[in-house]
């Protein structure tokens, strides 16, 4: 498919869905080098392409090339080991292994779990409020009154004590930059890997 329908095939998608999907205006001269590729447009692609990244009910953000950066994150996130497409506002990070298949960095177990088969398992996801709400809602239930909505596309929410950390008692949630609570995350998980294989990191 050429951009302009794989674009529209995913615009159709966004449209019909139940959910509130925000298109988020892209950096052109990043969305221009993307759109100058050649050959056929995949959905990541067109999504890249297209957009600075969409915005699904306040709490998931496909990457584009602009706010919700995909060159940044996958930059600064490449010891996850995957290509990163998608987070959430948790701390959860969604990306593509080398196979294609789809994974999820789970911010309750800081471990990379398979979510799907590819990219389109994604967009049909953000498309169904059934399936995003079930997905999230034991995360939602930590955040009382936190107002998704209303989250600026750059923050998400930092707990405490964190999603990975087992606790009873009430956590209290701050809005924080989503680069801020990832690298927390990834700190994290390098200083159990290090406990793991006998502190060979320093």
């Amino acid at each position: 498919m050429t951009f302009e329908e794989q674009f529209s095939r995913i615009q159709a998608m966004f449209s019909g869905s139940g959910c509130d999907i925000i298109l988020l205006p892209p950096d052109e001269e990043k969305a221009k080098k993307v759109r100058s590729q050649k050959g056929d447009f995949s959905p990541l692609a067109a999504v890249l392409a297209g957009t600075g990244g969409v915005s699904v009910n306040g709490m998931l953000r496909l990457l584009g090339s602009g706010t919700v950066d995909f060159f940044e994150r996958n930059q600064r996130l490449s010891e996850t080991g995957m290509t990163v497409v998608a987070e959430d506002v948790f701390g959860g990070i969604f990306g593509l292994g080398r196979d294609g298949t789809l994974l999820y960095l789970a911010p309750d177990e800081l471990a990379v779990e398979e979510f799907g088969e590819n990219y389109d398992e994604l967009l049909e996801f953000v498309c169904s409020p059934e399936d995003m709400e079930r997905f999230y809602r034991d995360y939602v239930r930590e955040c009382p009154g936190v107002l998704f909505d209303q989250l600026p596309a750059d923050k998400g929410v930092s707990l405490y004590p964190p999603l990975w950390e087992q606790s009873e008692e009430k956590r209290s949630a701050a809005a924080v930059l989503i680069t801020q609570l990832q690298d927390v995350e990834i700190g994290v998980m390098k200083k159990q890997a290090g406990d793991t294989d006998g502190g060979a990191e320093e």
